[in-house]
């Protein structure tokens, strides 16, 4: 069994590695990397998703193929490949099911075909919990056992560790952080749901409420902005609330209220020693961080002294496909990470 310095069950030697590969609707990013975590190559090419899912797949094996001609030439073995895909995913059938960002994929195999193009054990799991995996290894989680991460940025994705094991649920889907709701009745989600938490407190829905209150004459600097751009961003919003705009820092505020809604919820559920934040919107560091800690410290019941330590991300765009590899090593050593 793999653990968290290094070692493993049946001795690992030093010239072992695997694959980590994070398949996104861009981009698709893949690393060679070693039994202890470090990261000895890294490769990004584009997904060009327009060539659909056949297309894609020999993507992921061409770049599996390079990574792992790479390896050879430095005379180290390749012990296995793993794989994070956005949406939701069937690992046990090897499939992704269908995701968001990748038109015209609905059941698409994976694991067989890549498997069958380089003979290498391959592993296959949803992208945030491949995120979650590498922080709990080799980033800010690497020495607790039960975490929780939540990745925030167009949508609002997440996943736990309990107990030191991947929580992915009965049907595979846990961990639909951005899903939970945090305001009944309230504003349409994509998901046909009302009131999500990614309607309220994702990087576009953070955008949207200051275009809002912009387009309806509030005063705000946002306005040259918007003018010029056409469009905000959730960074312009943090920026400008750096800088003193009232409006601006209202719209952060809102949230980082509402993540902090999430993260207590998360709390009372699941009693964990630390929440994760991560994804394009952590890259607001401290005005995230201090904003979602005050809101969370105010809706916390105040008699309970255990709390969890809330944190930024350490890994950053190399989470995934660390923790892809994560999965692969468990995998090559006879033990895959747990199903709670």
């Amino acid at each position: 069994m793999l653990n968290r310095s290094g070692g493993t069950k049946g001795g690992w030697v030093s010239t072992t590695v695997v694959i980590g590969i994070d398949l996104g609707g861009t981009d698709i990013k893949g690393g060679l990397v070693a039994h202890d975590g470090r990261v000895l190559e890294r490769r990004i090419v584009a997904t060009e998703a327009f060539g659909g899912p056949d297309h894609v797949v020999g993507r992921i094996i061409a770049l599996a193929q390079s990574l792992r001609e790479s390896a050879a030439s430095r005379g180290i073995e390749v012990a296995g490949v793993g794989i994070g895909a956005p949406g939701s995913i069937s690992s046990r059938e090897g499939m992704i099911v269908s995701p968001p960002n990748l038109p015209r994929w609905d059941r698409v195999p994976v694991v067989e075909p890549v498997r069958s193009a380089i003979s290498l054990p391959i592993s296959l799991e949803n992208d945030a919990n491949a995120a979650v995996l590498g922080e709990f290894w080799r980033g800010a989680g690497r020495d607790c056992d039960d975490v929780a991460m939540l990745t925030l940025g167009t949508g609002i994705g997440g996943g736990v560790m309990l107990g030191g094991q991947l929580w992915r649920g009965r049907f595979e889907n846990a961990a639909e952080f951005g899903h939970m709701i945090v305001e009944m009745n309230g504003v349409a989600c994509k998901c046909g749901q009302r009131g999500c938490l990614e309607a309220y407190a994702s990087a576009t829905a953070t955008a949207a409420r200051a275009t809002d209150r912009v387009w309806r004459g509030e005063a705000s600097s946002l306005k040259t902005l918007l003018d010029r751009a056409g469009a905000l961003t959730a960074r312009d919003v943090v920026e400008a609330a750096s800088a003193g705009d009232s409006l601006a820092a209202q719209v952060w505020d809102e949230t980082c209220g509402y993540l902090a809604v999430a993260c207590v919820n998360l709390q009372h559920v699941l009693n964990l020693e630390r929440i994760i934040l991560a994804g394009g919107m952590s890259a607001a560091g401290v005005p995230l961080l201090d904003g979602v800690r005050r809101h969370f410290d105010r809706l916390m019941w105040p008699d309970v002294g255990d709390r969890p330590q809330l944190v930024l991300a350490e890994l950053g765009n190399d989470a995934g496909f660390i923790g892809c590899a994560y999965l692969a090593l468990q995998a090559a050593g006879g033990e895959r990470v747990g199903v709670a």
